[in-house]
């Protein structure tokens, strides 16, 4: 009998020793030994960057959720606008009569 496994990327998450010293030479043989630890700082400062922006989004979206809800609309201050808007339309007119 067989039996039949989900196909999954399976080699992403078994990094043994000698995967992880193959990469290296890879990498020190395209960069040489002089650009790798400059490659590998940049590439570190990157993912703290990463984490930092990681962070700081899931603190504002905590924020957000801690919030007290908006209350409804006052429709009063809704009417009180619309006089507003009412007035300057009637000042522009007089400005553009003149």
């Amino acid at each position: 009998m067989t039996t039949i496994t989900p196909s999954t990327l399976a080699f992403i998450g078994n990094f043994g020793g000698g995967e992880i010293i193959l990469i290296f030479l890879i990498v020190l043989l395209l960069f040489g030994a002089k650009k790798v630890p400059e490659l590998f700082r940049s590439l570190g400062k990157g993912v703290n960057e990463f984490r930092k922006a990681k962070n700081d989004w899931e603190q504002d979206i905590q924020d957000v959720m801690n919030q007290e809800p908006l209350e409804d609309h006052d429709f009063d201050q809704k009417s009180s606008t619309s006089e507003d808007t009412e007035k300057v339309k009637t000042e522009g007119e007089k400005q553009t009569a003149s």
